[in-house]
């Protein structure tokens, strides 16, 4: 299982996504003009807030600019749950269909 770092330790993410690239852009404008996160691209639609420690305001300023520009949290949570969270439901699936695939034969 993965750990945070421990310089991460009580870091906290939000994960945000967008229905388009233009939209994620206006949200990036957006949060540049507030601070007590940083952030991270992911891919062409998702984007990654992370804070140092929880803080209520900033999640909050993060959340608004989410939704004012047509995206949503996905996921808020301690960091690298989500990437664990997302590892084991792979895993899952793979160990399922190996099975389904060893009852077929």
């Amino acid at each position: 299982m993965e750990r945070a770092r421990p310089d991460m330790a009580g870091a906290w993410e939000i994960r945000g996504l967008f229905g388009n690239e233009y939209a994620m852009e206006q949200a990036i404008e957006e949060l540049r003009k507030h601070s007590g996160f940083e952030w991270a691209v992911l891919d062409r639609r998702n984007l990654s807030i992370r804070f140092q420690k929880r803080d209520q305001e900033a999640e909050e300023v993060v959340k608004r600019t989410l939704e004012m520009y047509h995206g949503f949290a996905e996921h808020e949570g301690p960091l690298g749950e989500y990437d664990r969270l997302r590892k084991e439901e792979r895993e899952k699936k793979l160990k399922r269909e190996e099975e389904k695939r060893k009852r077929g034969h």
